[in-house]
């Protein structure tokens, strides 16, 4: 070979190797890229679930205030109508029951020092109506301080044992003067022990309003003291309208989260867009390899013993092979970053109470993709799409609420490496969204309170038993219904049925 051939193929060698380190820096850039692409992703992943969970803790609270107002203007009107002294005091304890979610109630009343009312054995139980209880009755009789004169500040709270259950729970009470020699006590026993200190602040309002319209029927000439405490009421349900106002701001908040995903949307896409041209760039650099291989490997002799020797040194078909299965995560993750940022919008922006076309797929994979950080180390999800996509009208966002509640319900009810199936199907004129799990199931006690707001099976702090009933109201909008099988020890399935187009 001529001294000319031999410098040839040296400077060949050169270039080649000049070429695998440059290739070698690529590398140690793509794996430093990838793995900030996934601590990014991970960080993002959790803001986006911490964001969805204040936006739906900020909508359960908002629900809240609303039912509270609710009641201070339905026990308003229902008391202002009462007609006698005693419809007065049996409309301030059904709406006080009702409201405060106790399991029972009874009304005393004393007049010149004798009890005329309450001393039979009835008792108001929620949902039921007057049931005759001795035992209940007996139990509030004898809890009740009858022999006090002075009308408490605030309710009363002690702790007493339920002959019924043998379990603890919680007594409430207080007293006010009706007329002169009459005195009358409101009482409620609790289902357990548990008491919300903001039910006990709502409830104080049913004293202020007794206290009103008594003072009305039974001392009409009063006129100012009645002023002054309509006053006193009027700024107590300000005060809720303020606390309402405030959950709306927090609901801002999931907004203000969305418009942070949309912002995403663009350095995103400048990644994505980045990471194929460079995957394109890659695949030809490695062409341009496989043909200087395939020239060395022709030539022979020692440039092709050296090319092999480089070749096996630093691994070029192994890092090759690396660095394309590198892109296509990346492109995968970058992927998934876009269809979360696209879900989370989807759920944020409630379409402003306006109707849409809606996939029923889309919807399905939406709840999926949001409630992923609940589900993907716990069950098995698995949604059974069908061929052919089902359209209906609806609102976007509430659907998807809807979606994503019963979902979680799922996740938290079915035991891990369980199944969760999700289905799609349709009837004449319905739609059918399943969800079928493979939980814990519910007894039909249960069942027949599932949509009762604030009823709830969740440990105390973990739930606020709304979601249902909201899920229920959402759906009843929409002219359809939310129908639920349960076997205790083998599952539920949930059939959210509504009209398609």
């Amino acid at each position: 070979m001529s001294e000319s051939s031999k410098s040839t193929e040296q400077e060949r060698i050169l270039a080649l190797e000049a070429r695998v380190n440059s290739l070698e820096r690529q590398l140690k850039r793509q794996k430093s890229a990838r793995k900030n692409a996934e601590s990014f992703l991970e960080t993002y992943s959790q803001d986006a679930y911490l964001a969805n969970q204040a936006l739906r803790k900020a909508l359960n609270d908002s629900k809240k205030r609303e039912r509270e107002l609710l009641y201070l203007n339905r026990t308003a009107s229902k008391l202002t109508q009462a007609k006698s002294a005693k419809s007065l005091i049996i409309s301030a304890l059904e709406s006080a029951v009702e409201f405060s979610g106790a399991y029972c109630g009874k009304a005393f009343s004393v007049k010149n020092g004798k009890l005329c009312l309450g001393g039979d054995d009835r008792v108001l139980v929620d949902g039921q109506g007057w049931v005759t209880s001795h035992a209940l009755s007996e139990l509030m009789l004898k809890e009740t301080p009858l022999e006090l004169r002075e009308s408490y500040s605030h309710w009363c709270v002690s702790v007493v044992t339920r002959p019924d259950t043998n379990q603890e729970a919680r007594l409430l009470h207080f007293m006010h003067e009706m007329s002169e020699g009459q005195y009358t006590w409101l009482v409620l026993l609790t289902k357990d022990d548990h008491l919300e200190e903001e039910t006990l602040y709502v409830l104080d309002t049913t004293k202020h309003y007794l206290n009103i319209t008594s003072r009305y029927q039974n001392k009409k000439s009063e006129l100012s003291i009645r002023q002054n405490e309509l006053s006193r009421i009027k700024k107590d349900r300000d005060f809720l309208e303020e606390r309402l106002v405030s959950a709306d701001k927090m609901a801002m908040l999931g907004q203000l989260a969305a418009g942070i995903a949309h912002e995403i949307n663009n350095p995103i896409g400048y990644v994505r867009s980045n990471t194929v041209v460079a995957k394109d760039i890659f695949n030809e650099y490695q062409r341009a390899l496989d043909e200087i291989g395939g020239l060395c490997i022709v030539a022979g002799g020692e440039v092709e013993e050296k090319f092999l020797q480089l070749e096996k040194r630093f691994a070029l078909r192994e890092s090759a092979s690396e660095i394309t299965e590198m892109f296509d995560e990346s492109q995968e993750g970058i992927e998934r970053i876009i269809d979360i940022v696209k879900a989370l919008r989807s759920f944020s922006y409630p379409s402003g109470g306006k109707y849409s076309e809606i996939s029923a797929i889309e919807a399905m994979n939406t709840a999926i993709k949001l409630t992923n950080n609940l589900h993907k180390y716990r069950n098995n999800v698995v949604f059974d799409a069908p061929a052919e996509d089902v359209y209906f009208n609806g609102n976007s966002g509430q659907i998807q609420q809807v979606l994503v509640n019963l979902l979680t319900n799922a996740i938290h009810a079915t035991p891990q490496d369980k199944k969760i199936e999700l289905r799609i199907e349709k009837s004449e004129y319905n739609l059918f969204l399943i969800i079928d799990d493979e939980g814990e199931g519910m007894s039909q006690e249960v069942q027949n309170k599932i949509f009762t707001p604030f009823f709830t099976t969740k440990p105390v702090g973990e739930g606020t038993g709304l979601g249902m009933s909201i899920s229920m109201t959402i759906i009843e909008e929409h002219n359809g219904k939310i129908d639920i099988v349960s076997d205790e020890g083998k599952g539920t399935k949930v059939t959210v049925v509504l009209p398609f187009i």
